[in-house]
This record gives structure tokens, sequence and C-alpha cells, in this order.
């Protein structure tokens, strides 16, 4: 059962003095009102797998400096980003060091040089556990952790104990605490040499690690590595491990894998003490930045969310939104240029100013990417006419369940 914080009730006098008599003997009772809780409120960005393939880091390469530069990789989406209590992501690579070759697929060596580019963005959180994590073998994943805590961003899958593996990722915000735990279906067939290092579905005790975190937490968020690359459906062994996650306590599951976007609905979860409380899935973010260009590869969403808590109640998840995105391969002269841009931003940009950003065929691939999120999360056909910035998820009977 969840400890729903330790806040302070106010109370409020004003108003409440009552005249009961006008003689010199006259008497003043003091009425106080009902006690009103604290409302807290925590917003959160969140977005999908952050991947660097040897096309990003050749581009980024400075043959002069013999440096790599990513710094305009999210320029033009930071604004989705900033002024968010907590943004976080899925950091689908590691920093094994420049002591071994820098590479993509199969196995990510990415330069150190873009964490620079990621804390910039804004990143608080990283999930670190994905079937990527064991990429450059047990010290690299040690030595990513490293980079990431000089960084100073917060991290949870991946871990340097047993220890570590068994104590959640808790942090504060306005008042309200926030657990984060992490894991994957596996790692690619490269084997874990001490099981701490990575919490890993069916070897991992998930269940007890989600119920410590709901015993110390208002709330529970859980990012699971999972799903079948490239399906924008949902199969049911995935609904299954989210059920099994919400039943342990669980009140946000923030799916990654399938690298395209999957549904994402509500929930009404029922504890074992037969209270109900509200919860919300995404079952697959797709890529944030990577070099699968390929649709719907290259298609995704910043999510937003917006999560309430009333004095020591449960907290709610407010509201839901989020904004269309796409990964830009090439700029408008057909040179390798990454940037991750806003599609609304980009379809709304002036004639004489859209193909010195574009290049036609990437304006009609902008036209379907719009119609790939906004109408594919929000169920129904959304025209160009009625394109948004921002959409909200509504949170209405019809989006608690999967379509």
């Amino acid at each position: 059962m969840k400890k729903y914080g330790s806040s302070i009730l106010l109370c409020s006098f004003a108003g409440l003095l009552l005249l009961t008599a006008c003689s010199k003997n006259s008497t003043f009772t003091f009425t106080a009102a009902e006690p009103q809780p604290i409302t807290r409120t925590v917003t959160m960005a969140v977005v999908g797998d952050i991947m660097v393939h040897d096309y990003q880091y050749n581009e980024a390469y400075d043959s002069a400096t013999g440096t790599y530069d990513f710094s305009h990789n999210f320029t033009a989406v930071k604004k989705y980003l900033e002024g968010y209590d907590l943004c976080i992501g899925n950091l689908e690579l590691t920093f094994g060091g420049s002591d071994r070759p820098y590479s993509s697929f199969p196995c990510f060596n990415t330069p150190d040089s873009f964490l620079d580019t990621v804390k910039d963005a804004g990143f608080d959180v990283l999930t670190t556990a994905n079937n990527h994590s064991m990429d450059t073998g047990k010290s690299g994943l040690l030595r990513t952790l490293d980079k990431l805590d000089e960084a100073g961003i917060a991290h949870t899958g991946t871990f340097r104990s047993a220890e570590e593996q068994q104590t959640p990722l808790i942090i504060e915000r306005n008042g309200m605490t926030i657990a984060f735990v992490s894991c994957t279906y596996g790692t690619n067939g490269i084997p874990v040499p001490d099981a701490y290092l990575i919490n890993i579905l069916g070897e991992t005790d998930m269940t007890a690690l989600i119920e410590k975190a709901d015993d110390m937490a208002d709330l529970v968020v859980v990012l699971p590595h999972m799903g079948n690359e490239y399906e924008t459906y949902v199969r049911p062994v995935f609904e299954e491990w989210a059920d099994s996650f919400f039943a342990a306590g669980a009140d946000i599951v923030l799916a990654s894998h399938p690298h395209v976007l999957q549904p994402m609905q509500y929930r009404k979860i029922v504890d074992e003490d037969g209270s109900e409380r509200d919860g919300f899935i995404i079952y697959s973010l797709g890529n944030f930045i990577s070099s699968q260009t390929t649709p719907p590869r290259n298609a995704s969403i910043i999510l937003h969310l917006t999560v309430e808590q009333a004095g020591d109640q449960q907290p709610t998840v407010k509201s839901v939104s989020f904004v269309p995105i796409w990964t830009q391969f090439r700029n408008a002269q057909d040179e390798n240029h990454f940037m991750v841009r806003g599609v609304y931003d980009m379809l709304t940009l002036p004639e004489a100013e859209r193909y010195r950003v574009l290049r036609p065929k990437d304006y009609n691939r902008l036209l379907e990417v719009h119609d790939e999120t906004a109408s594919f999360l929000l169920r129904k056909n959304i025209p160009l006419s009625e394109m948004q910035e921002e959409y909200d998820f509504p949170k209405d009977p019809a989006y608690y369940v999967l379509p």
C-alpha cells in the first residue's frame, strides 16, 4: 500500500470571525473551516529511444579537431522538453569509451560528447535497461553509469551492485515522491555476468521491486523495454506484463523497444484492498532519435503528463498530451544532418522558407507523419486542416481500452 506523502494541511480563518453579541459583554466565537489539503502537481516530458547510429556520429565528427559535435540534434524540440518537472527517456546505447572503436548496430558505443547534448536538452531521468545495455560488456555498462553520474542525470535499470539494484530510484518534485523502476526483456543474447547488473523480465523479481517502490513513494513509474520490433499493435503477452506491473503498484508505464509508436490508454486499477486508482500506459514511445529513417520508424512523439495529488490521497494522472515529432536525416542540401523536429513546426513553415530547411520529399513525408501519429494515437482521422502543435489525449471511457 502506498504511503502518500507527508503533506501539511492548511487552515484558512479568513471570514470566520462570527459576531454573536453587540453589548459590552459581547463574545466572539471563532470557527475554523475544514482543513484544505495541499494539491501538488508534477509535470513530465517523456520521449522514446535515444540512439546513435554510425550515420549520426559520422555526421557529428569534425576532422579538424578530432571531436564529435551533436549539439544541433535537439535544438528544434528543446522547447517541448523545457519547463517540465521531469524529462525522461530511454538511453539505448552505451558510453564504452574511446579506447575501443565507436560503433552502432549491433553493438552501440557512442562518443561521450553525445551525453553533453542529452544533458543540454534537459533530461533528468534515463532508463538504461534495454537490449543494448551489454553492448560494450560489463565495463561499458558500468562506465555508462559513471558518465551519467558525472552529467548529473539520474538513471535506473542497470546497476553496479546488488544493493543498488534493490534500491529504487526515487526523485522528489514539488513535494511529491516519484519512484522509477526499469527492466528489459533481454540483452540480444549477450551474457550478463552478474545478475545485479540489469533488471531482466522473467529473471529479476519485478513484482518485489515495484512493491518496494510502491511502499516508498507517492507515484511509481515503470519503464519496461518490451514488445516486438516494428509492430504498431500490442500482443496479449505484453498486456499481461503491463497488468502485472499495475497489480504490483505501478501508476504509469512508459514502454519502449518496438522503435515505432504503439497505442496508449488510461487504466482503472483496483488494488487488493478494493481501492481504485488511475493509471496510464503507452506500450511504445517509438524512436526519439536514430538513423532508422524508413517509415514509420522516423515518426514519434514527445509525451506530456500532468500528475496531481491532493493531500495524502493517491496521485491522479490529470492530463496527457503529445507533440508529434520527426527525425530529419538530411537537410535541404541533401547532406546528412540529424535533427528532431516538431511536425507542426515544419508543416506550418512559410513556403518561401520551407525548402531552405526541407527536401521536397521530406515535406511529403511529414504529411504522412502527422497521420501516423495524431490519427493513430487518437484513433480517428485528423485532417490537416485541424492540425495542432500538441494534442490532448481525452480522458473518457473510450480511451480506457485498447483500440
